[in-house]
């Protein structure tokens, strides 16, 4: 369930003393319940002061616990935190211990951190690489642009935004009215009045912000983009990981690149080339395993043709495929119905399924799913198809041979009706 709308509380305590804003590093702090509330969704609790941060701006809210109660969501309603626990426990007025995931906060500031770093890369590489929209919910995160990037912008972007990020570049935040935002040379405008919180980057990156961020631009790295598409709205997405997330995908992929590199006995960079190689030889064995498959079917529709058992008007073929020939039965179906005069049940067996296709060339007038649905029952199975060729499957592999036989007996009886006729 995501965030309750601000009509869902009746009660709206006083504004909740923002302690994630003042210091993001905060992972602990003691508080008093205001107001509670028990919604549909559990208890919800505001606090006096608060170091959990809400969900806001494309970053995900803390989670972490009170008086070792988890809190697993956390919104804003006006100027009042609300947090949602785990089970109905805290009380108005009760004093409570704070305690914030903090390793998901960390992730959380290195993303955002991360994302106001690229935000300003894509802007000094083209003007018109503006920031829409981001979504910090990740790994991986995503930044919503405008303009026509190519990969080489994006690669000039990824270099640029690493290079700014090992400057360590101070991270700060602070407050100014309104009034004064003319002073400021923002990345974009506020999206809010009154009181502006500006987080400060070095000389890289200043903009307005709510959220939680690192104290320096290094603690960020490695930042990696990923990919980027074309979206609705003429945007472009980009892809990111920043910080611990990058490190961790990158150790996963050299892991990997490198039990590769080990097993081609190659280099990581030879990779490519040799797997376009081993897909193309492939694709050669393939093409010659299906070229000898279709000359084993022939062959096999041969045999079967000359041991077929006469019946008025044309032969019957009878066979039973092992399971491990199930791939051959669609094929050797389609031969054996380019026969003049041929009616085939076909069937694989297994320990624990059997499957048929009953077919029929197209000279002989006979409604081969009429014939399936007949000898079904004797395997529990179902199927179904049309008067040329029907197939189905069962979960009695001990009634195949009796299945098939009444399939024999009710076919012969037909065609030989169809002659007295």
């Amino acid at each position: 369930m995501g965030p309750m709308e601000p009509a869902d509380f009746s009660q709206n305590p006083n504004p909740t003393t923002r302690l994630d804003q003042l210091n993001s590093y905060l992972d602990a702090f003691e508080s008093r319940v205001v107001s509670h509330e028990d919604r549909g969704d559990g208890r919800w609790v505001a606090l006096a002061e608060s170091a959990f941060y809400p969900t806001s701006g494309g970053q995900l809210h803390d989670t972490g616990t009170l008086n070792d109660v988890a809190v697993t969501e956390v919104v804003k309603r006006q100027e009042s935190v609300w947090h949602r626990l785990e089970r109905p426990a805290l009380e108005t007025g009760q004093c409570v211990s704070g305690m914030i995931d903090w390793e998901r906060r960390y992730r959380h500031m290195q993303r955002h951190s991360g994302q106001h770093l690229l935000s300003q890369a894509l802007l000094r590489v083209n003007p018109a690489f503006e920031t829409h929209s981001v979504s910090l919910s990740g790994p991986p995160c995503t930044i919503d642009f405008a303009g026509d990037p190519v990969a080489e912008d994006l690669e000039q972007v990824e270099t640029l935004v690493n290079r700014a990020a090992y400057q360590n570049l101070a991270i700060t935040a602070f407050e100014v009215d309104e009034g004064e935002l003319s002073g400021f040379s923002l990345r974009r405008p506020p999206k809010v009045s009154g009181r502006i919180r500006l987080v400060n980057m070095g000389d890289w990156e200043l903009t307005a912000c709510g959220g939680t961020h690192l104290r320096a631009s290094a603690e960020a790295l490695p930042l990696k983009t990923l990919r980027f598409e074309r979206i609705r709205g003429g945007l472009t997405r980009l892809y990111f990981l920043a910080g611990l997330e990058a490190l961790e995908d990158y150790q996963l992929k050299h892991r990997v690149g490198y039990q590769l590199a080990v097993s081609f006995s190659a280099k990581v960079a030879e990779l490519p080339e040799r797997i376009s190689t081993l897909r193309q030889q492939l694709s050669e064995a393939k093409q010659e395993a299906g070229t000898w498959v279709t000359k084993l079917v022939h062959v096999v529709a041969t045999e079967l043709i000359h041991k077929a058992t006469p019946i008025p008007g044309g032969r019957l073929v009878t066979h039973v495929l092992p399971e491990a020939d199930t791939g051959l039965l669609k094929e050797l179906a389609q031969t054996l119905q380019a026969y003049d005069s041929t009616v085939a049940l076909l069937a694989t067996r297994g320990d624990d399924r059997i499957r048929f296709l009953f077919t029929r060339s197209a000279d002989i007038d006979l409604d081969m799913n009429a014939l399936l649905q007949g000898v079904l029952p004797a395997v529990s199975g179902k199927g179904g198809g049309r008067p040329e060729l029907a197939q189905g499957s069962g979960v009695k592999p001990a009634g195949l041979e009796r299945a098939l036989a009444l399939a024999q007996n009710h076919l012969l009886g037909l065609v030989g009706k169809a002659d007295q006729a």
